[in-house]
């Protein structure tokens, strides 16, 4: 397996343990978002379906909260 592609899956786990330390809304979200693509990225290029749809739901559901967000704060 290439180092890039395992670079692009090690870069979503650390995205996903960030998220974890993060204590405003605004910044978990952005985070799970680069996270999902990330990973969702990593899926496609080892064929993981599992993981891609795993990520396809995630990333509108993070997205969706993320709007939410900015739009209360308008």
């Amino acid at each position: 397996m290439n180092s890039w592609i395992e670079i692009i899956g090690f870069a979503g786990s650390f995205l996903t343990v960030i998220t974890y330390l993060t204590q405003r809304m605004v910044q978990l979200r952005v985070l799970a978002i680069a996270s999902s693509l990330c990973f969702a990225v990593y899926g496609t290029m080892i064929g993981s379906p599992p993981l891609i749809l795993m990520e396809a739901a995630l990333l509108p559901i993070n997205a969706w909260r993320l709007y939410q967000i900015a739009t209360e704060e308008a």
